[in-house]
């Protein structure tokens, strides 16, 4: 018996503060033990620190005799703390945990010295100032990606770009550099700017960057960064030490322009590296002297990209380009403009009567005031080298419009008829704020449904409230709000505000444009997408077009009548909903709404609506409001939005339920094959992914005998490693699959060509084949090279078991090759062709600029339907009457030309048919629940066949239990001519059983924490290889220290690869006591300024920040919480035992300003160890609130109660009477 055992024994302390770890290798000064040298030293906590030594320490020696430890205070004082306890890791015995709990280190800052080797520390109160001021950009980077934070960073503006409706924006200090994504970043600061940058972050493509919530001007024209000189080795440094830095390299050739903007150069030394070109004008073959830029990751590689044509100088001998701020263009009366040259020490001079500057022209010493049309040419002069070349801006001054009114400005269009002119004086009511700006909406309609009555006013510190009628001054712009690249989005009208007034308050604001009753919403995009522009007013018609029926609405009140229902799972912090008043017929039987066939191209619900909903709300398909939304209506990434002015009203479970068995009978005669996409499975996914996965084919699906699998990763997932082998991913979740009492599956594929097969970089996604050793088997265990197409002979067998399709037809660019095994079930063959056809990424939204929207990925659909369809068919005419399934992801409807196409040419019928018409979906997409996974079955198998597409994953979220976006979907098959008595061989497994025959009964072990386990012993015996005990393996995970649930696997494999399964579920039972117990919920007793049983180690909130308060909801005290920064402060509870499956009710009051949010912290139970949290609830200034949040524990552990807190103000939030019911 083989023994795998991963066991840690949990240090019993509480970690405060992250430490400094500092190296040295410094002899052990006590010469009363072994020689042992420190190799480092880290500070744990206020009462214990680790030592690292060179070799294992012997514990049963006194750290006292070993060590010679003492604190030096950042105030000059000296301690020597008194030892306590000290431990040994057990996975690493070279390192000691020593304990000193009488001389604590708390509210103290300095350094903790062992044998010389130094660690400094800082437990010392924080100052109560804006948690994350003054953090540099390096402390920005090195934190946590996703996590629900918010981090403030200050930067020097390196670089600015428009991208996707939104600003890459460069800024960089003295430690790092970043990139900061935002709306109107680039019109709102210049380079050499100091700004500070609130917001979340985040990677795209590898990238690390700021998603910016909001932004403050620190100081303009500062201009301290310089770019820094490097080679090409400089590539070569860690990603934080590299992306997003301003650089130079010296004497650059550029060779050959190998892909869209990607040039292949090389540095002086003739070491290569990319240059991006995608904002500067490089010329292939040719030598610069000198090229600066910014660090971009694109497409997998940190590349330079110059910011512009001044970064790019080809010869050094002359002075750069003068460049102007702002760029050519129209501006308005008065704007001051810039120039600059990159040349230190030189002198420009420029003109405005059209001649070319000399160093006789005007001397530029300060802005250019332009205040009529004017062309500013400039050059730039030093003694000593070369005159830059000149120069030519050239301005115009924006119209002025003068006053109009709102539904002026909006116009019966798409784009505003005063687009870039001055307006004065719109009046209007403003009928809801945010932090850049405000909507506000004409307190009398002008009775034209094409005009919309409200705008959004861009303007910062804009300090209007709802109900002020304003008059506002500004330029009317046409804004591309934040979307996907390359989309062609509609833009929104806006009014970027130069001056407002507030002429009155208190005012009623209009009222809403009731959906359905006061209009009605079109059921097509466009009534005539033919003769339809996009530009031209004459053909704008809200009544008749979905399209300009939402324009007509932009920035208006509009209120969706209750009950509103929810069709599709919470995505992106929005909910798609639509009105039961409206009597939409194609609905699924759940409360969504099937998507129909379209006589154009863009199907689509119009009457779904988008409605912004708080972060972390939790929603599925067919839950519902009971009463209206209203809101105004704005627009980002493809779609018209509500944004809702009062909130959400409270949300109601419609009861939608996740199936847990499929409709189909199983029979032992008939063939079950069923397509599921694993959503980019492989090993490293959340543990809980695979055990619903496997959970899914085990038992709701009850254990089809072939299962093609889609989005298959290879076996490290998204690291581009060059590694395209996913047998680890295809092995984890087939064991999984017996884990959950399902029988034995093997996998077999054709592993793509590394980086061909798209989607995730890295990732190598494929389509594979499980299936049942006990029912089917492989023709031919053969698989073909990836290049290799699979040939059919004459009589219609395959050259190989498993292969490829003609992977070298250029229909598969870019995308996955369909793949094809021939199985054998009870002695007849079935060709199985497992497809992941080219996405819908590149198709133009339905509401965009671009009429009628383009949906050209269906054109490689349709390309790779005929090769598919060839191959069939060519099938179909060697083997008579051959058992062919086509199934996969086909990214396409079943009504589409490319799925008919394939129906068509191979002899095929598609089984999706066979479901009642509210059935036929697995997949849901901006709200409508549609089918882009199909069956393809030869026409003769629809003899007695059976069809299932189990609604288990599309309409709900995680927290729901779904596996993946993707319902799967299943057939059974009677294939004819089988023999029912047909021979399949050794397919028994060993059995595998538990010397204590209780365990046999029930295999369920209970300890307490701190107890010893031993694992239990076995016996295998096979019906062929008889006893094989000695061949079986043990994989044994049991913490006996921490609470919690485990398993224990115990497998052999026979020699004919049959594996045998055994699992104990072992539980560790928690010494702590139940979290329902929760001592001194109603803060009342306090000790040295804390409140008792509270300050769990998860906290993170200073000691200081947390007060005595009396300001009492019952009894004489509260709690009081502080923290005016914008990142979350973690308050929690002490460790408490909490229960698998049990829910628990927490309810608290609270009052105050601020925001304030719960979840749990569970060692081992979620991913990072933190439980989703609950939306905040946001209070300004209230009296007592009651906030209940709920929580399932998914199992047995100890955990903590966390309240989350940011943004107080004024009175700060203060909490009291916590009460928690177990359910």
């Amino acid at each position: 018996m083989h023994t795998m055992q991963h066991t840690a024994k949990k240090l019993l302390v509480i970690v405060l503060a992250a430490a400094l770890m500092i190296s040295g290798y410094l002899p052990a000064a006590s010469a009363q033990g072994p020689d042992r040298e420190v190799r480092s030293v880290d500070v744990k906590d206020e009462t214990s620190f680790t030592v690292q030594f060179d070799k294992t320490y012997p514990a049963g020696i006194p750290a006292e005799r070993m060590l010679d430890i003492s604190v030096e205070l950042d105030n000059g004082e000296t301690l020597e703390p008194e030892v306590t306890d000290q431990e040994v890791t057990r996975q690493n015995r070279s390192e000691l945990t020593v304990f000193h709990e009488n001389d604590s280190l708390d509210g103290l800052a300095g350094e903790l010295i062992v044998n010389g080797t130094a660690a400094s520390f800082n437990f010392a109160p924080e100052e109560d100032e804006d948690e994350e001021d003054g953090m540099s950009i390096a402390d920005v980077r090195s934190q946590e990606v996703g996590a629900d934070e918010f981090w403030t960073v200050s930067g020097e503006v390196t670089a600015a770009f428009e991208e996707g409706g939104q600003t890459n924006m460069y800024i960089e200090d003295e430690t790092a550099a970043l990139l900061v994504r935002g709306s109107e970043l680039g019109s709102r600061y210049d380079r050499g700017d100091v700004v500070s940058f609130t917001g979340t972050l985040d990677e795209f493509r590898d990238m690390k960057q700021l998603l910016v919530t909001d932004s403050e001007l620190v100081e303009a024209d500062v201009n301290a960064i310089e770019p820094e000189l490097v080679d090409a080795s400089f590539f070569e440094q860690d990603a934080d030490d590299v992306q997003a830095k301003l650089i130079q390299i010296e004497d650059v050739s550029v060779l050959d322009n190998t892909d869209f903007n990607d040039f292949d150069a090389l540095d002086g030394d003739g070491n290569d590296f990319r240059l991006l070109g995608a904002w500067g004008d490089l010329l292939e073959q040719t030598d610069y002297d000198l090229i600066t830029g910014v660090v971009n990751y694109h497409f997998c590689e940190n590349k330079l990209m110059p910011r512009d044509n001044a970064d790019i100088l080809e010869d050094a001998g002359m002075v750069q380009a003068v460049t102007a701020s702002p760029d050519s263009g129209e501006v308005a009366s008065g704007t001051e403009v810039t120039l600059r040259t990159a040349t230190s020490g030189a002198a420009i001079y420029y003109t405005v009567d059209g001649s070319d500057p000399t160093t006789d022209s005007t001397l530029y010493e300060g802005p250019i005031v332009v205040d009529e049309d004017m062309e500013i040419r400039a050059a730039a002069f030093r003694e000593d080298l070369e005159p830059s070349a000149v120069q030519t801006f050239t301005y115009t001054l924006r119209a002025e419009a003068g006053e109009v009114e709102i539904y002026d400005i909006q116009g019966s269009s798409h784009i505003s008829p005063y687009v870039d002119q001055a307006v004065r004086g719109v009046e209007g009511i403003v009928t809801h704020t945010q932090n850049n700006g405000f909507y506000f909406q004409s307190a009398e309609s002008d009775g034209d449904v094409n005009t919309s009555e409200g705008v959004f006013v861009f303007r910062s510190n804009h300090g209007t409230s709802v109900g002020d009628l304003v008059a506002v001054d500004g330029t009317v712009v046409e804004w591309e709000e934040n979307g996907f690249d390359g989309n062609d989005d509609l833009t929104t009208t806006q009014i970027t505000g130069s001056a407002i007034n507030v002429i009155s308050s208190g005012n009623d604001v209009p009222d809403p444009i009731v959906i359905g009753v006061d209009r009605d919403i079109p059921e097509v995009l466009t009534a005539d997408p033919d003769t339809y522009d996009i530009y031209d007013p004459a053909t704008f018609d809200a009544e008749a077009n979905a399209l300009d029926f939402y324009e007509s609405l932009e920035g208006m009140l509009v209120e969706i009548p209750g009950q509103v229902t929810v069709t599709g799972p919470q995505k992106y912090d929005e909910l798609t909903v639509i009105s039961e008043e409206w009597g939409i017929e194609n609905r699924t039987d759940s409360g969504g709404v099937y998507l129909e066939e379209s006589a154009f191209d863009a199907e689509l619900n119009t009457e779904i609506m988008f409605v912004n909903a708080p972060r972390g709300t939790v929603a599925k398909t067919g839950d519902y409001f009971e009463e209206s939304i209203t809101g105004v209506i704005g627009y980002n990434f493809g779609n018209f939005k509500l944004e809702p002015v009062n909130g959400l009203p409270e949300l109601m479970d419609g009861g939608n339920e996740r199936r847990d068995e499929t409709t189909i009978s199983f029979e032992d005669d008939q063939l079950t094959v069923a397509t599921y996409n694993v959503e980019n499975y492989y090993p490293g996914v959340p543990r809980e992914k695979t055990e619903r996965l496997a959970n899914s084919m085990a038992n709701e699906l009850n254990a089809p005998d072939i299962i093609t699998l889609v989005e298959v990763m290879d076996n490290d997932g998204t690291t581009d490693s060059g590694n395209t082998d996913a047998s680890e991913s295809y092995q984890r979740l087939i064991d999984e699959i017996r884990s959950q009492g399902g029988p034995q599956y093997a996998w077999t594929d054709v592993a793509p060509v590394d980086g061909m097969d798209g989607g995730i970089p890295g990732g190598n996604i494929r389509v594979g084949h499980i299936y049942r050793t006990d029912r089917v088997q492989l023709a031919d265990d053969s698989v073909a090279d990836p290049e290799e197409a699979v040939q059919i002979a004459e009589d219609g067998s395959l050259s190989h078991g498993t292969g490829f399709i003609d992977p070298g037809n250029d229909a598969f660019r870019s995308s996955r090759k369909p793949v094809i095994s021939e199985f054998v079930f009870k002695g007849e063959p079935v060709y199985v062709i497992g497809n992941h056809w080219n996405s819908k990424r590149g198709d133009l939204a339905p509401f965009g600029m671009v009429q009628p929207p383009v949906q050209g990925s269906r054109e490689q659909r349709l390309e790779i339907a005929n090769v598919i369809g060839d191959f069939v068919a060519e099938l179909n005419e060697k083997a008579e009457d051959p058992n062919v399934v086509v199934l996969g992801d086909f990214n396409d409807f079943p009504w589409s030309p490319p799925v008919e196409a394939l129906v068509d040419q191979g002899g095929l019928y598609n089984a999706i048919y066979e479901l009642p018409r509210s059935e036929q979906y697995t997949y849901n997409y901006n709200g409508s629940s549609q089918s882009l996974d199909s069956i393809l079955v030869s026409d003769h198998l629809q003899d007695g066949l059976d069809v299932d597409a189990m609604a288990i994953n599309s309409e709900f979220m995680e927290v729901h239990g779904r596996a993946s976006d993707h319902d799967p979907i299943m057939v059974q098959l009677t294939i004819p001519d089988i023999d029912p008595d047909y021979d399949m061989g050794d397919v028994t497994p060993p059995e595998i059983r538990f010397v204590d025959e209780a365990l046999n009964e029930n295999p369920y072990v209970e300890i307490n924490a701190g107890d010893s386990f031993d694992v239990p012993e076995v016996t295998a015996v096979d019906d062929v290889d008889g006893d094989i005990t000695d061949q079986v393996d043990v994989t044994n995970n049991v913490d006996p220290d921490r609470a919690g649930s485990y398993t224990v696997r115990y497998e052999a494999v026979d020699s004919s690869g049959n594996r045998g399964l055994l699992t104990l579920d072992v539980r560790v039972l928690s010494n702590e006591a139940a979290l329902e117990t929760l001592e001194n919920a109603d803060f009342e007793q306090w000790e040295s300024g804390l409140p008792v049983a509270w300050f769990g180690g998860a906290s993170n909130i200073a000691q200081s920040r947390v007060n005595e308060s009396d300001d009492a909801f019952s009894g004489e005290k509260a709690a009081q919480l502080v923290n005016t920064g914008t990142s979350h402060n973690r308050f929690t509870s002490e460790r408490y035992q909490i229960e698998a499956d049990a829910t628990y009710t927490v309810t608290f009051q609270v009052k105050g300003t601020g925001e304030i949010r719960n979840a749990m912290f569970a060692e081992g139970l979620h991913g990072n160890n933190y439980s989703n949290y609950s939306p905040y609830t946001v209070l300004d200034g209230r009296d007592w609130t009651e906030v209940t949040w709920e929580y399932t524990a998914p199992g047995d552990a100890e955990a903590e109660l966390i309240f989350s807190v940011r943004s107080t103000d004024d009175e700060h939030l203060v909490i009291d009477n916590v009460q928690i019911e177990k359910q």
